[in-house]
């Protein structure tokens, strides 16, 4: 199951990651583009901390094995991946 999921983030965080990258590249280098950056980073760098604490707990109150673990970490990389690219085209079309 975990497995099934980690290649669907996979995915997810290639198309976040080109959108970001587009967007770096169009946008990203004026005044608004830095402003949109800018605020989808902070709470990305919040959600980072909150992944980051649901892992630990995950991992105290589970054994979960070495391949789990990195499943584990894909499907939440994934999804701040495709947070981040979300929070810029909602700025995007906000600001």
């Amino acid at each position: 199951m975990l497995s099934t999921l980690s290649y669907i983030f996979t995915l997810v965080l290639m198309f976040s990651v080109f959108y970001f990258g587009n967007f770096v590249a169009t946008e990203g280098k004026d005044e608004r583009g830095k402003q949109i950056l800018g605020m989808a980073s902070i709470w990305i760098y919040v959600l980072v901390t909150v992944g980051f604490v649901i892992t630990v707990l995950i991992e105290l109150t589970t054994e979960l094995t070495v391949s789990e673990l990195i499943d584990l970490l894909t499907i939440l990389y994934g999804l701040l991946a495709f947070i981040h690219s979300a929070l810029i085209f909602h700025y995007k079309k906000k600001i």
